[in-house]
């Protein structure tokens, strides 16, 4: 299956996020060389925070100010290029999390994430301000997060479509009717474990 020009312009999209001049910018993953390779199930749809249950393309930025708290929202691009995010700091975990739309989302509906596994302890920061709800327990709705190993990433997701060293990649593309849906996973491996997530799900006509 060729690669979607979705699944494409947000890979390009992510690679490209840390050079945005707006505070905190989620960083930036590597670009890979990856094409769909029968990838059976959705790596992920959604994630949840604490008691709160985000569902990609469903939750809004209202949804999440509502429920986690406050922060500001920071943007960059245009057009294809376009991305939107909200950020969070749980000191507890050491764990930064943004909440991303990219232009699919229509400046409204959060499409997708990043988590990254800070070194050390952060305290509250106003531009990632700790969540209301204290969400010092995350995962996305595979129960993958942060420090998992990856041999219990492929028990639950299988073989990926790229795998190395230091990076994983799952991409599901299917049908929904008569919508294509597109569905990415990457994550960061250092000694066996996973460091950073990047997450976004897709529904195009």
């Amino acid at each position: 299956m060729k690669l979607s020009q979705t699944a494409i312009a947000f890979i390009l999209l992510v690679a490209g996020a840390a050079q945005g001049e707006s505070s905190l910018p989620p960083p930036a993953w590597p670009v890979p060389d990856i094409k769909s390779s029968g990838t059976r199930i959705q790596p992920v749809t959604g994630v949840t925070l604490g008691s709160f249950h985000v569902t990609f393309e469903k939750t809004t930025f209202n949804d999440i100010l509502g429920a986690l708290g406050k922060a500001p929202i920071g943007q960059q691009g245009d057009a294809g290029e376009f991305l939107m995010w909200v950020c969070y700091t749980v000191p507890v975990a050491h764990v930064r999390i943004w909440l991303t739309s990219s232009e699919l989302g229509g400046q409204e509906y959060i499409d997708g994430m990043v988590a990254k596994q800070l070194e050390r302890a952060e305290t509250e920061n106003s531009l990632c301000p700790i969540p209301a709800n204290k969400a010092a327990v995350a995962s996305i709705d595979n129960g993958i997060w942060l420090d998992e190993t990856v041999e219990r990433i492929k028990s639950i997701l299988g073989t990926p479509n790229r795998a190395s060293a230091s990076v994983i990649y799952y991409l599901y593309e299917g049908k929904d009717g008569e919508s294509d849906i597109s569905s990415i996973l990457a994550l960061r491996i250092h000694k066996n474990k996973v460091t950073e997530l990047y997450a976004n799900h897709s529904t195009t006509n």
